[in-house]
């Protein structure tokens, strides 16, 4: 609207004549004439429906002195709050939608779908936390259902997951760290989502780095497996702004419930951990902890 009127001013504008000014005006006072008046009005009219059209931002209320900075976040990120607080200009491009590590050793993972367990509603009615492993191997048939739970595509139109997450982004990674698992070498492990295999990241015994990462909670080496969830920010921060962390951490929380439930189903513990060391954990996958972090843990293994 600024533009538009604008250039009909460039249109009407007229220098004034100063040699012949009419009765009464100062000299040098410039002529409004048909053309200012109607530039005038224009002006008028565009500026109240430019203040119709766009709603004045509520006036930002200053934070409390003891605030933390999840409590500074969730206000920061209601709609229109950060609008009146400044905000980036630019959230950058959508990412790549699969991370893959070229050159890995890929695992096929055995068809998920076969095996039907509890009925939804007594895995719901038995689901516990479960710290306690029986030290039993893991079969690959129970590794692969707990992956499929957790990140599975269940529809490959769209490449829709098990999971639901904010605009079908996807932003979270599953790693999963092997113990003991049957006929599958011990290592770090990446899901690949569209193949349903396994790509190996880090070969070797990691129970005793596991598990200092999750300050010497034994569990985590004693399970068959601990899938750590992992999130590529900027998947869905390009979109959602703002509100993309609370998105992705609503995610992290579905696929987890995913896992327990999926392992409670089939007979097995699981048990979820969010408190670690970021910068340890981070390290064990190699992630850079900024562009990528390490968000949540769950071990699962046979009770």
């Amino acid at each position: 609207m600024s533009r538009i009127i604008a250039h009909l001013m460039s249109k009407f504008r007229r220098e004034p004549d100063r040699d012949a000014q009419p009765p009464g005006r100062p000299a040098g006072a410039p002529l409004l004439g048909r053309g200012g008046f109607i530039v005038s009005s224009l002006a008028a009219v565009g500026g109240f429906v430019l203040g119709w059209l766009v709603p004045s931002p509520p006036p930002a209320e200053p934070p409390p002195a003891t605030a933390d900075a999840g409590a500074l976040y969730h206000r920061w990120s209601k709609p229109g709050y950060a609008q009146t607080m400044g905000t980036l200009s630019n959230w950058g491009q959508r990412p790549e939608q699969y991370k893959t590590y070229p050159g890995a050793k890929r695992i096929a993972l055995p068809d998920p779908h076969p095996y039907r367990g509890l009925s939804l509603e007594e895995a719901i009615e038995a689901r516990r936390s479960r710290r306690t492993y029986s030290g039993q191997p893991l079969s690959l048939a129970e590794l692969s259902r707990l992956l499929y739970a957790a990140q599975g595509i269940t529809q490959r139109q769209g490449e829709l997951r098990a999971a639901p997450s904010a605009g079908a982004l996807y932003p979270i990674e599953l790693y999963a760290v092997a113990h003991n698992v049957a006929g599958l070498e011990a290592g770090i492990y990446h899901y690949a989502a569209p193949a349903h295999e396994l790509e190996l990241v880090r070969p070797g015994d990691w129970r005793a780095a596991v598990t200092r990462a999750g300050l010497g909670q034994g569990h985590l080496g004693q399970a068959n497996v601990c899938f750590i969830l992992s999130a590529v920010f900027q998947r869905t921060r390009w979109k959602y702004h703002e509100r993309a962390y609370r998105y992705v951490l609503l995610e992290t929380g579905h696929i987890g419930q995913n896992l327990y439930l999926a392992a409670t189903s089939m007979g097995l513990g699981a048990c979820a951990v969010g408190s670690f060391l970021d910068d340890d954990l981070n390290g064990l996958l190699g992630l850079d902890g900024e562009e990528e972090a390490a968000l949540l843990v769950v071990a699962s293994g046979a009770v």
